[in-house]
């Protein structure tokens, strides 16, 4: 039986991936009036930060009274912890304060299934097409230029043409497939899972009802099951048994456990590999561009692991050159070594998902490549939407 597409619409931007970057690229592109269209392969949005129980999102700031992030990324955070358990300090809680003199940090834990519903809110609030269990297997490509995506659902393979993709998928699946340059990560054996401890005589928040479990290795290794490979986790056989050593290890831990005074609240619902693959861009950023200014730089960043480091985040890092409306967005930017590590964490991946959609959008509005933005332009059009541009900037 021959098995052939169906065309489904035509969209100005197609965008790839419903996790927090996908999201905050596609609630972008639709409300600078692009016809968008975001593509989920699983039923619910947030990717590692809901489904795959990364709950933390990671500081705007700099840990010494600098925020660094706001826009849709702070947004996406605000609007989510209006309506569940959080510990965002309270000298961060005023909206709007971008410099005073603190070194608590603006971070918190937040719902997973809270910030699901929220994303497809602001998805629905802003006009964007969203589709669920859709797995976007190929780009349609005319030489280097994206026409359209090929995806796979439950009611046959579909077909959506569209001016500029966005990839957003974490495992930079759109550029590897095609054809673009592209690195491959490492990752940790760790298996983080939701766990409510009900041991006698302990006090009970919310915080507490979803405590973290780490199966394996913590975020610097330690941990990781003795002859147990590193995986970049774009194989079939890496996911299968990623997932398989994962589950070993929580359920021997448990049946170390009294089974009355605890519960697994949640398994996570997709592989939470962390670094799978990223493109090389026409700008890498690496850690020799810690406290280094970019003359095209389209927002800031801290190091999650590390007081008082910041980058500036080059446009270069979010296409290749010779693919022109192509755009990444989140994880998969041009970023290598531990410079990748400090740029794909939640709210950065947010930041870079805005910054490609209002790159597309302007590219698309001028009928230009992603390599001939006007950068200056577009950093003109990030700071009236709450961006730091360069670390220096007063605000």
């Amino acid at each position: 039986m021959e098995r052939t597409f169906v065309l489904k619409k035509e969209y100005d931007i197609v965008v790839v991936g419903g996790g927090v970057a996908g999201v905050a690229a596609a609630v972008t592109a639709a409300r600078s009036g692009a016809k968008t269209l975001l593509l989920e392969k699983t039923a619910a949005l947030g990717g590692l930060a809901t489904i795959g129980l990364i709950n933390w999102w990671e500081p705007l700031c700099n840990a010494e009274g600098k925020k660094l992030i706001s826009g849709v990324s702070e947004e996406i955070l605000r609007r989510t912890i209006k309506h569940c358990m959080h510990r965002l300090p309270a000298c961060w809680q005023e909206e709007g304060v971008w410099e005073q003199e603190t070194t608590d940090r603006c971070v918190t834990h937040f719902s997973p299934t809270v910030m699901s519903l929220v994303l497809n809110e602001m998805l629905l609030e802003a006009g964007a097409d969203i589709r669920y269990d859709a797995l976007a297997t190929y780009p349609d490509m005319d030489g280097k230029t994206v026409r359209g995506v090929e995806v796979e659902t439950v009611g046959g393979r579909e077909y959506y043409a569209c001016r500029a993709l966005i990839d957003a998928t974490g495992t930079c699946i759109m550029f590897h497939r095609a054809g673009a340059p592209c690195r491959d990560g490492e990752n940790y054996m760790s298996y983080y899972s939701h766990i409510t401890d009900f041991a006698p005589g302990k006090e009970y928040n919310m915080l507490k009802v979803r405590g973290w479990h780490i199966s394996g290795s913590g975020m610097t290794g330690k941990g990781h099951p003795e002859g147990f490979p590193y995986y970049a986790g774009v194989t079939g056989d890496e996911v299968t048994n990623y997932i398989i050593k994962g589950q070993t290890l929580l359920l021997d831990e448990i049946k170390q456990k009294d089974p009355r005074a605890q519960e697994i609240v949640a398994l996570p619902m997709m592989p939470q590999f962390r670094m799978i693959r990223h493109i090389v861009g026409a700008y890498e950023l690496t850690m020799d561009d810690l406290y280094k200014p970019h003359a095209d730089s389209v927002g800031t960043s801290p190091y999650f692991g590390h007081k008082g480091y910041w980058f500036e985040i080059p446009y270069g890092t979010l296409y290749v050159p010779e693919y022109p409306n192509l755009y990444a967005a989140g994880r998969v930017i041009s970023a290598h070594g531990d410079a990748w590590d400090a740029v794909r964490v939640i709210p950065v991946a947010c930041q870079t998902a805005e910054v490609a959609a209002r790159a597309a959008v302007l590219a698309l509005r001028q009928n230009i490549p992603a390599r001939d933005v006007d950068v200056p332009t577009l950093q003109g059009i990030l700071r009236e939407n709450k961006f730091r541009i360069h670390f220096d900037d007063k605000l």
